[in-house]
């Protein structure tokens, strides 16, 4: 599958938490919705070479040994080229291709707020939920 990100990397919300208790979740979880992209000139992009689909993670993530929890969305338009279903009969494998941006962008992030709140940085090393 081959695709073209349309936007870049959005942080809709991150957040960084100190547990109180120590405490260890794994919750990441992938949503791919259709979209229709809109031109400068505001008119709407027909999609005639695959349609444009919003990359949306959500995630709650407590490593262990769950010293601290980041949670957030993280989402991005892409097209898929010479596609034009709605998304629901792309394989898992896609689903994974699809999400890992997204995911690496959530690793990156925690790893730089990690080596500054902690002063030790954690990498995280995951997969959304499918």
């Amino acid at each position: 599958m081959e695709f073209n990100k349309e936007t870049p990397v959005i942080v809709k919300n991150f957040h960084y938490d100190i547990n109180e208790e120590l405490e260890t979740k794994d919750n990441v979880n992938f949503g791919l919705k259709k979209v229709e992209k809109q031109n400068e000139d505001g008119t709407t992009d027909p999609g005639e070479d695959g349609n444009y689909f919003d990359i949306t993670v959500v995630f709650e993530v407590a490593p262990a040994p769950g010293e601290f929890t980041v949670s957030g969305m993280i989402s991005q338009v892409v097209k898929i080229k010479d596609y034009f279903g709605d998304g629901s009969d792309l394989s898992k494998t896609d689903y994974k291709i699809l999400s890992r941006p997204l995911v690496e962008y959530i690793e990156t992030l925690t790893y730089e707020v990690t080596q500054i709140a902690l002063d030790e940085p954690v990498n995280l090393n995951f997969q959304a939920n499918f």
